[in-house]
């Protein structure tokens, strides 16, 4: 006959290992619906996000996986913070991590993305960064299959419809949001949403160049000195400073320091001259954009937009 003392003392390390398990299942579970949730208000971002690994490239397909993706995250966060079905939640979330890794991973070793992470266009991870975390998370979850693999009975029911809800909610908001202006894949009606008027220039502060952006009409050049992209299309730029008699000036806006600027300057020859924005004012300008965006203004109005690539002297008139 067993005794019962040591029948006791297994009891007790049975639910503090069930404990643990549970506390690090409802953590992870809490980021992948938080990144869930986040990624179904802004689907287009998430879009955007999945084409940059350049894995795939697809349009309709990007766009499905987005939803998938959504949709899984959202039910697996549920799951595994209100406990069902423990024994495929815990698993299936161990996979789905090992898929984040892969990717990022990939975007690390190849360089095809700067910004990779959870949470889509909210949070900005260089691949490096992102790839430390979903090992965390990982290994954390890792631990709580191993720690237990109790499979709660009661209340099944309500478990299952918090599951169902959330995929209910992930769904919703996506398609929601999928059409909105914000959410628009044309950049200037994003910018439209995102300003309080038509002028996306009004108001936005400049310092180091003499030009009124209020006034006028301007290419501007959103950029980052430590860019390699924005660093590489200098030599265009300055060819369209050599070419343009269209009656625009060629502006840079950044939100570096002073030094750096000297420093982009210096090295790269860069011939036009470069203002320093306040970083809220170029994220907002920037939205989800490619480095370098250059952007045609007039009277504070944005006309046109170009991600990612410098424009002929024959695009930018009008």
């Amino acid at each position: 006959m067993e005794n019962p003392m040591h029948l006791q003392v297994d009891q007790r390390t049975t639910d503090w290992r069930l404990i643990i398990a549970r506390i690090l299942e409802t953590l992870i579970g809490v980021i992948l619906l938080l990144a869930g949730l986040l990624k179904a208000w802004a689907p287009m971002d998430f879009n955007q996000q999945i084409s940059d690994y350049k894995i795939i490239t697809h349009p309709a397909l990007v766009t499905v996986i987005a939803w998938v993706m959504i949709v899984v995250e959202c039910a697996l966060g549920t799951a595994l913070i209100v406990g069902y079905k423990r024994r495929i939640a815990v698993p299936a979330a161990i996979v789905l991590v090992l898929l984040f890794l892969a990717a990022v991973g990939w975007a690390w070793v190849t360089g095809a993305t700067e910004d990779c992470g959870c949470f889509g266009s909210w949070v900005k991870r260089t691949p490096a960064e992102a790839f430390l975390e979903d090992a965390g998370m990982l290994i954390a979850i890792v631990c709580a299959w191993l720690l237990s693999r109790h499979e709660p009975l009661r209340f099944a029911r309500w478990r299952l419809g918090a599951v169902l809800a959330s995929i209910l909610i992930g769904i919703s908001v996506t398609a929601l949001a999928s059409n909105s202006a914000r959410q628009s894949a044309d950049p200037i009606v994003r910018l439209q949403a995102q300003s309080s008027g038509k002028r996306q220039f009004a108001g936005v502060a400049v310092s180091g160049i003499d030009f009124d952006l209020q006034r006028g009409k301007y290419l501007v050049m959103l950029m980052d000195t430590g860019c390699t992209h924005c660093q590489q299309s200098v030599p265009e730029v300055n060819r369209l400073i050599a070419s343009s008699n269209a009656g625009f000036r060629i502006v840079a806006l950044c939100s570096n320091s002073d030094k750096e600027i000297d420093w982009f300057k210096g090295k790269f020859k860069a011939e036009f001259p470069i203002g320093r924005i306040s970083y809220d004012d170029f994220m907002r300008l920037f939205e989800r954009g490619k480095t370098p965006r250059l952007m045609l203004i007039q009277e504070a109005s944005v006309i046109k937009i170009w991600d990612g690539v410098v424009p002929a002297a024959n695009e930018v008139r009008y």
